[in-house]
């Protein structure tokens, strides 16, 4: 049994922008490193013009905060750290010793609900809320960003091209042409997005990843006849028979190829087509195969291959059992960035420990209602000249609603997205309240849903005060989930052009909220 405990997940503590410990230097001076705060991690449009993001990396941000914590070598760094006089031109110490003193003995002391890897998420929604001490929080941003950013483009590229093959196992080709010594990254995330497999040997032996390969040109090369070269890869590997027939003229070769099994007793598994007209030859070589008797003999695309390409192929008939996606799968390149990004929600109170705001909520939600003034929790929101860079004032939370066929889930009906600090709106799975969802991209558009809709909460408890309450998942768990979500979206938001949008709203009083404080601030800047 391979061990899971992830490779990408060992890094320094150091994982992160310098400016996220200036910052808390600057705060631990000040007095307020130990004020409470909310930050959420979120995307603001989905990749690839679609409608959905496959959320991807969690657990490798929660191994790494298990052993979260300053070392010697971190410690050694932070004292050598100068920053130039810009007057005199010295050079002082950036850290104080004080400040290095108190880093060196702190432990992770974070609150964090996260959609649990492989979980479908959407415009504004909270991928992970982190709550604790303000300059925890903000050590943690960095990392959390580098993660959730590629791995959840990688995973949801994987589950579009997988969509795109119409049900055709995809492989995932892409190691030499990775932008990532090892090229881990790609291979685990697309197998969460779910690929079929890849051919990163080490993505086997670290996650357990279905790995495979057969050979490359230079094998034919090495010999002077190419059907000689077929058929002592047929002698050396007869449960491996997937025969790579380009190297010279590719119909000639899928001759040679089944000259080879024949020859050698044994049943081809396959071949490999590499160049050329992939939907003409795809067509050709199937006839061939059949007419061996090779009937089961997959044909295997490799090429330079998009979406665009294999939808073009299937269109046209291309007789193509498997793909196998390499440069624009393990480098993304329709959108080689996310823009995931992670903003302060809400500040607490400088005298409130945690076991005050932790009552405080227990009461809310429970319907006591108890008067929050600034005291307390202040919303904070992040304008701008561009409305989708806006954010949504508080501490949030998401409510996925689900249609029920009898006592069965069979899709997602769009989500909400509300504040934590408000009476619980939904109990075992349904709502107990009417709930009232304004439509975060068109706020004329309102939908209100009744006592008795069925709902669920994407978000989980991971840690409380530092410590992981729930197990660390594999990514063969985060891929069940993948898939399962995927089944839940209706067809029509999974196309590859121009999908239907997946409906997320914000809570009626939440948008109030955010309006008055947008109003708020925008005429204070204007009488400023």
């Amino acid at each position: 049994m391979p061990d899971f405990k992830d490779p990408l997940a060992r890094q320094s503590v150091l994982w992160g922008d310098q400016y996220a410990l200036t910052m808390a230097q600057a705060f631990f001076t000040t007095g307020k490193h130990n004020v409470n705060a909310t930050f959420h991690a979120f995307i603001r449009k989905n990749p690839f013009g679609g409608a959905y993001l496959v959320t991807a990396g969690q657990n490798i941000v929660f191994e790494w905060l298990q052993r979260w914590r300053f070392g010697a070598d971190e410690i050694e760094w932070m004292k050598r750290k100068t920053v130039t006089d810009p007057v005199t031109g010295e050079s002082h110490r950036l850290f104080t010793d004080d400040f290095i003193a108190m880093v060196k003995d702190a432990k992770l002391d974070l609150s964090i609900d996260a959609m649990p890897e492989g979980e479908l998420a959407f415009p504004d929604e909270p991928i992970m809320r982190v709550h604790g001490p303000l300059w925890q929080c903000l050590m943690v941003e960095a990392a959390l960003l580098n993660v959730i950013n590629s791995q959840s483009l990688f995973a949801t590229l994987a589950a579009r091209l997988t969509d795109v093959a119409g049900g055709a196992p995809i492989l995932e080709f892409g190691l030499r042409r990775a932008q990532c010594i090892g090229g881990l990254e790609p291979s685990r995330a697309a197998w969460i997005g779910g690929v079929a497999g890849t051919s990163n040997m080490q993505a086997d032996l670290a996650y357990g990843i279905p790995s495979t390969g057969t050979f490359a040109h230079a094998w034919v090369m090495v010999y002077e006849d190419e059907v000689e070269s077929f058929a002592d890869y047929a002698r050396a590997m007869p449960h491996n028979g997937v025969f790579l027939v380009d190297t010279y003229d590719t119909v000639q070769g899928v001759k040679r190829a089944i000259a080879a099994c024949q020859s050698a007793g044994i049943t081809m598994k396959g071949i490999r087509l590499d160049s050329g007209d992939l939907a003409y030859l795809s067509k050709r070589s199937r006839a061939l195969l059949d007419a061996a008797g090779f009937t089961d003999a997959k044909i295997v695309a490799s090429n330079d291959l998009d979406e665009e390409t294999i939808l073009a192929i299937r269109q046209e008939g291309g007789r193509i059992d498997m793909w196998g996606v390499g440069t624009n799968l393990a480098t993304s390149k329709a959108q080689p960035a996310l823009g995931a990004v992670y903003k302060l929600g809400a500040v607490f109170g400088e005298d409130l420990s945690q076991a005050d705001i932790d009552a405080m909520r227990t009461q809310v939600q429970a319907g006591k209602m108890p008067h929050l003034d600034r005291h307390f929790m202040r919303d904070v929101i992040k304008l701008s000249e561009q409305s989708i860079k806006t954010s949504i004032p508080g501490e949030l939370d998401v409510i996925r609603y689900v249609v029920y066929d009898g006592d069965k889930p069979v899709r997602y009906n769009g989500d909400t997205i509300l504040p934590v600090f408000m009476a619980d709106p939904a109990r075992d799975g349904v709502l107990i309240h009417p709930l009232t969802s304004i439509r975060r991209d068109d706020d004329t558009r309102r939908k209100r849903f009744a006592p008795g809709v069925h709902v669920y909460r994407p978000l989980v408890s991971v840690f409380r005060a530092g410590t992981m309450i729930i197990p660390l998942e594999d990514v063969h768990m985060a891929r069940a989930r993948a898939m399962n979500g995927l089944k839940m979206l209706d067809p029509t938001h999974r196309r590859l052009k121009n999908p239907h949008v997946y409906v997320v709203g914000i809570e009626e009083g939440l948008y109030k909220n955010r309006r008055d404080m947008i109003l708020r601030l925008r005429d204070s800047a204007t009488a400023a």
